[in-house]
């Protein structure tokens, strides 16, 4: 990030001096509000990418509370730390920001901008310390690892993923601007993703709307032209969404003329012909999240389809059911099978360990009786063994459900399975009344392995008992009765 436009003199975007540095970088000096040369495109495509060192640092303990592990970042304001609170045992993510640096206050309003934030996606503030060179911003430490890192990692999503990555930036930007923020940072470097959900970093070129006309900071490549003098507004913050949309569509592009058509309006050049807000940004990418689902299923309804298994409770054996399941279905139908863990409790890692001992490390995947086994995956996981014509994906949930929520509605089948005594009633109860709204317990069978079924809560359509009395990994008549009542 640099800045992008100040009210008067020359300002050099590498040092960030004014009038310092005497002409040193040459063609970096630009005049106040002057753009900067250049395709926005092929500068957001080739701009070198500000990762942060990774080395390890001598430990150091800060103001008596905060270890300092590793410096994650060094740039012209000052550098960013990871560090953990002695007591609490939390980590934390330290700014230090530098007192004798240009725009120092600008740059510090950034605690002040997220202290009025209450978001899942949106780092807290801790503290806020002070000594006679710096301030030191103590934030939320959101993990996971940046857009940028996992495009590189994955090279090319499938255009569900882009879908539902783009509407979850559209929410966070969304909810700034209700709150009279403007972002003006959007790029993939600021984007992290944990467990495919996505959360917004780095508020130091954020600014609220009636402040906007002094110092504007930016990337070049992603910043709105508008930015390059001085204006911004909400539509700013549209064409960074467009920048970030573009970088995850790439160069190949078929199939996806919906998406790229939205990206195009997203970064048009003049405001009044981008969306007018992200609200509308989102409703686009909605409608197009809905489509590609919609014909995913009309695709595949001969060839292919996705089962999801969730716990109703911790111990309900879920896993079982899986690997019931896809015993059956394997000797019934002869095709390829995958099941595929999401429940972070590492089923099929276990089942591998007692199957071929302890001493080899568990794979990514292993073949058992022609079913396909994945130790443990996530959304992005879900796409590519989607993409291998597989004939059925089994998605073993467990109980997190409001992480994989989507991702078990859009299955073409859905298993609940859980005990139905008496002390249970609460969580199949709590479960209904989460369904309740997605229109999901008409296509929910729920499957009771103990217990007695009348007492489960009237709303649940299908209900059928189920013991494990057998091997789960042979098939058996009682599995098949729950594949046949469950259609």
């Amino acid at each position: 990030m640099v800045i992008l436009y100040k009210k008067r003199g020359k300002i050099c975007e590498k040092c960030e001096e004014k009038n310092a540095c005497a002409g040193e970088h040459q063609g970096a000096i630009i005049n106040a509000g002057e753009k900067l040369t250049g395709n926005p495109t092929e500068q957001r495509t080739n701009s070198p990418v500000l990762t942060g060192r990774k080395e390890k640092m001598k430990e150091e303990v800060l103001f008596g509370k905060y270890r300092v592990f590793k410096l994650l970042a060094n740039g012209s304001g000052g550098e960013v730390f990871l560090t953990e609170h002695i007591v609490l045992g939390e980590q934390r993510v330290m700014k230090r920001l530098l007192k004798n640096r240009p725009f120092y206050a600008e740059r510090r309003q950034e605690a002040h901008t997220l202290q009025q934030l209450q978001h899942a996606a949106i780092p807290r503030i801790f503290d806020i310390e002070e000594d006679d060179t710096a301030c030191y911003i103590i934030e939320e430490y959101m993990g996971g690892e940046t857009l940028y890192d996992f495009l590189t990692r994955q090279k090319c999503l499938p255009t569900s993923f882009i879908s539902q990555y783009s509407i979850q930036l559209c929410e966070i930007i969304e909810y700034l601007h209700q709150n009279g923020i403007l972002y003006l940072d959007v790029k993939p470097e600021n984007i992290l993703i944990r467990e495919d959900k996505l959360s917004l970093i780095d508020f130091g070129g954020a600014i609220r709307k009636k402040e906007c006309g002094g110092v504007v900071f930016g990337t070049p490549g992603y910043a709105a032209p508008e930015q390059y003098d001085g204006l911004a507004e909400e539509r700013s913050d549209v064409y960074g969404i467009g920048c970030v949309l573009g970088v995850m569509l790439g160069e190949e592009n078929k199939g996806r003329k919906e998406l790229v058509k939205i990206q195009e309006k997203c970064v048009q050049n003049l405001p009044g012909r981008r969306y007018e807000s992200v609200a509308a940004v989102k409703q686009a990418l909605e409608k197009v999240a809905f489509g590609t689902q919609k014909k995913r299923k009309t695709k595949y309804e001969a060839s292919f389809r996705s089962i999801g298994i969730v716990g109703v409770h911790e111990g309900a054996e879920s896993g079982a059911l899986c690997m019931m399941l896809a015993a059956n279905l394997n000797e019934r139908e002869k095709g390829r099978i995958a099941c595929i863990d999401l429940s972070g409790q590492h089923i099929f890692g276990r089942l591998y360990e007692n199957l071929f001992g302890k001493q080899k490390p568990i794979p990514e995947q292993f073949f058992l009786q022609g079913v396909c086994y994945v130790t443990e995956g996530n959304i992005s996981t879900v796409g590519r063994y989607a993409q291998k014509e597989y004939k059925t994906i089994l998605l073993h949930i467990g109980t997190r459900l409001d992480q994989y929520r989507d991702e078990f509605f859009r299955c073409d089948k859905r298993f609940a399975l859980g005990n139905a005594f008496p002390w249970r009633l609460g969580e199949w109860e709590a479960l209904s009344e989460r369904l309740d709204g997605l229109n999901l317990r008409q296509g929910l069978t729920a499957v009771v392995s103990g217990g007695e079924k009348q007492l489960l809560p009237k709303r649940f359509c299908k209900v059928i008992e189920l013991s494990f009395a057998g091997d789960v990994l042979l098939p058996d008549r009682k599995t098949e009765k729950v594949i046949c009542r469950s259609r």
